[in-house]
């Protein structure tokens, strides 16, 4: 299933973005920490999914800037 608005991510969209997994995005939307909104499928009965508000995102990244830095691994040397 598409987005339909093209600012709006899906939550796996969101996982990726922020190096985390769908749900401990569902997990930040639920504590409202994260904007978002349902997307009803209309061939689907049934199914939907959450579209995440890019701007509740770049806030979210402000918030915790240690948490949703993406580092680079580390090599190993045996």
């Amino acid at each position: 299933m598409r987005s339909r608005t093209k600012n709006w991510l899906t939550v796996q969209q969101t996982a990726a973005e922020l190096d985390s997994t769908s749900a401990e995005i569902c997990r930040l939307l639920k504590l409202k920490r994260l904007t978002g909104k349902k997307q009803k499928d209309p061939s689907r009965a049934g199914k939907a999914q959450w579209l995440v508000n890019p701007v509740s995102i770049a806030a979210e990244k402000r918030r915790h800037p240690e948490r949703w830095r993406k580092v680079k691994p580390r090599p190993m040397y045996y």
